[in-house]
């Protein structure tokens, strides 16, 4: 059994945002490379895990912790438990903006930094209708909808 999530988003971003924002989150999406700086997703600290499957400690007993950006929606081609493709898109809107539209697998350890970028997608769409975004265990058949308000992700 698997521990793996399938996520759909979609969402209208203004025209408003900077290059800066823009290059991170072509990387986020796996369609550009990696930007010297990084803004939108910026917690990406996980503790050290030793040979023996425990999280390594200091002399003090805090947790050893290394910080490794990656791109949270870059996965792309057949997904490995849900079926389909993955993918992400950034392009040019009709009205202006940028639409965006993502689908990946994740697991539930990924729910921080994914988090953290939904937050900031959902803070930016162009409206509240604008910010689509679902779930589903993939063993499940209906998608749930993702809540992010206020700052806060709520997931189903």
């Amino acid at each position: 059994m698997a521990d793996v999530y399938d996520l759909i988003l979609s969402v209208d971003l203004p025209d408003t945002l900077s290059d800066a924002e823009i290059s991170e989150l072509r990387w986020h999406l796996g369609l550009a490379p990696r930007p010297a700086a990084l803004s939108l997703v910026t917690d990406y600290a996980e503790p050290l895990i030793g040979d023996d499957g425990e999280p390594e400690q200091d002399e003090h007993g805090n947790w050893l912790t290394a910080y490794e950006p990656y791109p949270v929606l870059a996965a792309r081609g057949p997904a490995y438990r849900t079926g389909g493709v993955l993918l992400s898109a950034l392009e040019p809107g009709r009205r202006g903006g940028w639409a965006l539209t993502s689908r990946q697998e994740f697991h539930p350890d990924e729910c921080d930094r994914l988090g953290e970028l939904l937050v900031w997608l959902r803070e930016r769409a162009v409206d509240p209708l604008a910010f689509q975004c679902h779930v589903r265990f993939y063993e499940e058949h209906t998608f749930a909808p993702v809540s992010v308000a206020d700052g806060e992700v709520t997931w189903p």
